[in-house]
């Protein structure tokens, strides 16, 4: 596999960071390489924050994404993905979720910008905001296939409590059934 870099935003306090952390545990425990550099602004809680993710069978040298190289990203909130989209290589997939996030018409010919409701299905379908990370962790896989699930919901089962367990199953399964949909709708 090469070098795989994903970039998670979010503002501080919505949890997108914990996602970052799984995958690359995940990569980890399967014998290869994971690195995860969170940076938070000034503001911290409430404030602009991304993690850049990157996995690969070889050894990762370097652990801060390289703007231009970014293959997928996931934002959550509008001020951090205008600050951090640009990392992302043109024609590379940026979801986004459409109540928060708004790209403009150029965005929208530069990258594959894709419109899933994480916080919502988070919110609604599983009714425990929490679990917006797992969502997120569950779209991404989808569209990357980088991990097996098993691996990564293993992975995943581990960082949270066990109280947390249910939720963040169901989280995951609706991540990918929305990531497949998603899928699917650019696919026609």
């Amino acid at each position: 596999m090469a070098r795989n870099v994903l970039r998670f935003t979010g503002v501080g306090g919505q949890g997108v960071l914990l996602a970052g952390e799984i995958f690359a545990s995940a990569k980890i425990n399967l014998g290869g390489f994971g690195v995860k550099t969170a940076t938070y602004t000034s503001q911290v809680r409430g404030g602009p924050t991304v993690v850049d993710i990157q996995l690969d069978d070889e050894e990762i040298w370097y652990p801060h994404a390289i703007d231009g190289e970014v293959d997928f990203m996931l934002s959550v909130a509008d001020a951090s993905y205008q600050l951090f989209k640009n990392g992302v290589r043109d024609g590379g997939t940026i979801v986004i979720e459409p109540n928060l996030v708004f790209p403009t018409e150029e965005d929208r010919k530069r990258w594959n910008i894709v419109e899933i409701p994480i916080i919502t299905i988070a919110k609604e379908e599983v009714k425990l905001v929490l679990t917006q990370s797992v969502v997120a962790l569950a779209i991404a896989n989808t569209f990357l296939k980088l991990i097996d699930d098993e691996t990564l919901k293993n992975t995943m089962l581990a960082a949270v409590p066990e109280r947390f367990h249910k939720p963040n199953l169901l989280a995951y399964e609706l991540g990918q059934k929305y990531a497949r949909e998603a899928m699917a709708a650019s696919a026609s």
